[in-house]
């Protein structure tokens, strides 16, 4: 896949302060040369229908779908089903992330729907629409680490400021139609979440559907309480949501970033790796090639590490903990 963050002004003014113009020809040929070569090695490890993907989706829809089935029925107690459906919500995210990129058909386009279905379908148990998250997150990779147009850079910072965070995010969402709509409320937000309604972006419409998203999904959950269901609906649903949205923001928006403070190709985000992190992060701790190759699963992002990992370090990726190749410590 090409590169995805756009191309550094201040490298290109110095290019042409120092350099003719059939060098700038030249370095953008180089430029194209390394990416093709890049690209030749990560092909391998992306493009085919995933099937591993579908499978665990139906696995883990089943496991939350019986929870929830269990604790309406009195089977389980609520706290009980709070905390398995809050684990088996986060796992959810997963292939969501991967319809985004398309990465569940690959290139095969004939069932695209399909991977469209599984997205969508996520949203139940995320609390995330499907739809407007993909518009979101494409601006994350095309303005990785860019404080005024990375929709995910809100959390950058350290891990106390980060718990901070956390709450105001999960303010926004619970009451995202008033902070959107009337800028006034959103004084009660901590200072740090102030901006992030300006740094989000989108469209007119993207908005719109995810105040649509919010409306359903409330009103679900309003009637859920007067039919005598508010407490199933809370434990068994809408906390297990938003307790799950805390742990994705530290695994996918903080972690593999920090600190954010580079945007270019080889240094925006890392590679830090951790005993456990495989299983914790789902192979995001080898975030870097996630940003440079999108379409390569995540199960296969640290093989394809292990392919490049030496020639990545040189050009600077940073390589962290247990990861191969690595530097130095994982930078908390």
């Amino acid at each position: 896949m090409i590169e995805t963050n756009t191309p550094d002004p201040d490298a290109l003014e110095n290019i042409f302060d120092n350099a003719t113009a059939d060098a700038v020809v030249s370095a953008s040929a180089d430029r194209r040369a390394i990416l093709q070569a890049e690209n030749e090695i990560a092909k391998k490890y992306w493009g085919s229908f995933q099937p591993r993907i579908v499978l665990t989706f139906l696995a883990f829809a089943m496991g939350w779908s019986v929870v929830l089935y269990l604790g309406l029925t009195g089977a389980v107690s609520l706290w009980v089903g709070l905390v398995l459906n809050t684990f088996f919500a986060a796992t959810f995210y997963m292939p969501m992330h991967e319809a985004v990129h398309k990465n569940i058909w690959g290139k095969e386009t004939r069932a695209r729907w399909g991977e469209d279905f599984i997205g969508k379908m996520c949203s139940i148990p995320l609390l995330i629409p499907f739809g407007s998250h993909r518009g979101g997150h494409m601006r994350h990779h095309a303005y990785t680490n860019d404080s005024s147009r990375d929709p995910d850079h809100f959390s950058d910072g350290t891990k106390r400021e980060l718990l901070v965070k956390m709450l105001g995010i999960t303010m926004v969402n619970m009451f995202l139609p008033f902070f959107a709509l009337v800028p006034k409320t959103r004084v009660v937000l901590p200072k740090t979440m102030l901006g992030i309604f300006d740094i989000a972006g989108g469209s007119k419409k993207e908005g719109l559907a995810q105040v649509r998203f919010w409306l359903i999904t409330h009103v679900v959950l309003i009637g859920s309480m007067f039919f005598g269901l508010g407490w199933q609906a809370l434990a068994l649903w809408y906390i297990p949501a938003r307790l799950q949205f805390a742990y994705l923001i530290f695994i996918f928006a903080w972690y593999p970033h920090h600190p954010a403070g580079e945007t270019t190709r080889y240094r925006h985000t890392r590679v830090a790796v951790f005993r456990g992190s495989g299983l914790i992060i789902r192979g995001h701790d080898h975030h870097a090639m996630h940003h440079m190759f999108p379409r390569v699963p995540h199960y296969r992002l640290r093989a394809l590490w292990n392919d490049v990992a030496q020639d990545m370090v040189a050009k600077g990726v940073r390589a962290e903990g247990r990861a191969t190749a690595a530097t130095q410590p994982v930078v908390w």
